[in-house]
């Protein structure tokens, strides 16, 4: 039996803390780094408007 992801929102940051934002919660939840990355490369999520990252490499 498969398990649909759950839609989440990235809100932004505050501090060291992480807000994200679930579908059946009117405010958002705080997460710690190591969650919030746990979270990302998990399947049991789906983030919906994650930042762009624009890096660039240079010599």
């Amino acid at each position: 039996m498969e398990q649909t992801p759950v839609k989440v929102n990235f809100i932004g940051k505050e501090g060291k803390n992480y807000l994200i934002k679930f579908p059946d919660l009117k405010i958002p939840v705080s997460v710690n780094k190591n969650l919030y990355l746990k979270m990302r490369n998990s399947s049991m999520y789906e983030f919906m408007n994650l930042p762009k990252h624009n890096r660039v490499n240079s010599a």
